[in-house]
């Protein structure tokens, strides 16, 4: 399965200590060519102000003050979710996450190259072709190149290139 940042959610303390013994972690294959790197996509929950908000400073201040980290850490610890900043994943909150997460090193690494995902209203298509076309190599129905190749020309079309 691929997942995403909910998945230390699992590895809470009430868990059984083996967790390593029954879920893998497998990075992304890093590219070789010079000046590529790899990345993730972060979180889900990232917090905006909309251009038609009324109240655009009243909401930037609520945004800087849960994105503090002595207040978002607690919150990230207490549901399991991967932090997206460096001062909490390196912090005192990383402290109580490798106590039950064997991998949370190796996740924690994508924070400086993470990003958020397409805030276009085509992206959740797009991101369906993408599932469609893992779960076709996942189950012998097509290559990888021929099934991403499918799901590029599909997310094209959703596009309208």
């Amino acid at each position: 399965m691929i997942e995403a940042s909910h998945v230390p959610l699992y590895f809470q303390p009430e868990q059984p200590q083996n967790i390593k013994e029954k879920v893998g972690f497998m990075p992304l294959p890093v590219p070789s060519a010079e000046g590529t790197y790899p990345t993730t996509m972060m979180g889900g929950w990232e917090l905006s102000v909309p251009i038609t908000s009324k109240n655009k400073a009243l909401a930037w201040e609520l945004i800087t003050l849960i994105a503090e980290p002595n207040i978002l850490a607690p919150w990230l610890a207490k549901y399991g979710y991967l932090p997206t900043q460096l001062a909490i994943g390196q912090g005192e909150f990383s402290n109580v996450m490798r106590q039950y997460n064997p991998y949370y090193e190796e996740m924690i690494s994508m924070i400086p190259t993470g990003l958020s995902r397409p805030s276009i209203q085509e992206y959740p298509e797009i991101a369906d072709n993408i599932r469609e076309a893992i779960d076709e190599v996942y189950y012998g129905k097509k290559q990888p190149n021929e099934a991403l190749q499918d799901a590029a020309m599909k997310s094209a079309k959703v596009l309208r290139w």
